[in-house]
């Protein structure tokens, strides 16, 4: 598959697994299906909704294959790339590159926190220049990593011409704001990663959006980017709302947010739900929660 222009509704994939933390290649493919026959503009495999990092090395690189058998360049398909070292992600890099992805997803390193402006640079730098078949996307997710990519490196990998893509997760929207004042007119496309803020992204200008709950509805969030596009305010207030329900029982209604979206999505035959060890399987009542919210929703995918 060739590289083309991200845009629009790019979605982290949940990853199902078996009491083992193997990936469940049947009921993957599935979700992949089903994705892909919604409409979504693009995917993202092995990310934090994917719990790329929580894998075996030999399942994390299962995941990768899988993924592109499946979607078989039907549409964009982003791999995460995302580990403790800059040597760890470019090994990472190299197998995505040798099973033909076209773009790798990556998150400053994490156990050692990077500190310095350099330390970014050098990070995302040495993994642009790595491979030049596959283009890096930077994810700033600081919730996760404990430290945010500085501004100002961001703008300096593009005007390099070594960052096309970022997609945002900081829940900070000074410094999305900054990104799209002064990182977008050096052709920075911006992704927003946080659903409380999805509306007035796509009205800032964001080239699209990476939701997590889209593994459940898909259109809902499809539909809120066509309506940015045309810039509908109403349509994209109603469609927010929808979102910040969403969000608010399958994600934060629980203790573990993964565990929450991989329940709703196995209340419709989408693998067991339980998430990769260490993290917190859900509680029978914890379960009951999500599967009536699932069941009694007004909206279908």
């Amino acid at each position: 598959m060739e590289i083309v222009d991200l845009s629009g509704v790019i979605v982290p994939v949940i990853t199902p697994v078996d009491d083992e933390d193997r990936v469940d290649e049947p009921i993957f493919r599935l979700v992949l299906r089903r994705l892909v026959g919604a409409g979504v503009h693009g995917l993202f495999v092995g990310g934090s909704a994917g719990e790329g990092p929580l894998l075996a090395t030999s399942e994390w690189q299962r995941l990768m294959e899988i993924a592109a058998d499946e979607v078989n360049g039907a549409l964009p398909l982003l791999g995460g790339a995302i580990d403790t070292s800059t040597s760890r992600i470019k090994d990472k890099i190299g197998i995505l590159a040798r099973l033909g992805y076209k773009y790798c997803v990556v998150t400053p390193t994490y156990y050692y926190t990077l500190q310095t402006p350099s330390e970014h640079l050098r990070l995302f730098s040495e993994c642009a220049a790595s491979n030049p078949d596959i283009a890096v996307v930077a994810y700033n997710i600081p919730s996760c990593t404990q430290s945010q990519i500085p501004v100002e490196v961001i703008c300096e990998l593009a005007r390099r011409g070594a960052l096309k893509y970022c997609k945002d997760s900081s829940t900070d929207l000074a410094y999305f704001r900054s990104l799209m004042v002064e990182a977008a007119p050096l052709g920075l496309k911006v992704f927003m990663g946080e659903e409380p803020n999805i509306a007035g992204a796509l009205l800032g200008g964001a080239s699209g959006i990476v939701p997590v709950c889209a593994n459940l509805e898909p259109q809902t969030f499809i539909q809120a980017y066509q309506a940015g596009v045309r810039q509908d305010r109403a349509e994209l207030n109603r469609l927010q709302e929808r979102i910040r329900v969403l969000r608010q029982n399958l994600l934060l209604a629980v203790p573990c947010w993964i565990a929450g979206i991989k329940t709703a999505m196995a209340t419709l035959g989408f693998g067991s739900g339980k998430p990769v060890s260490p993290l917190k399987p859900l509680t029978i009542e914890e379960k009951q929660t999500i599967e009536d919210f699932v069941r009694a929703r007004s909206s279908q995918p």
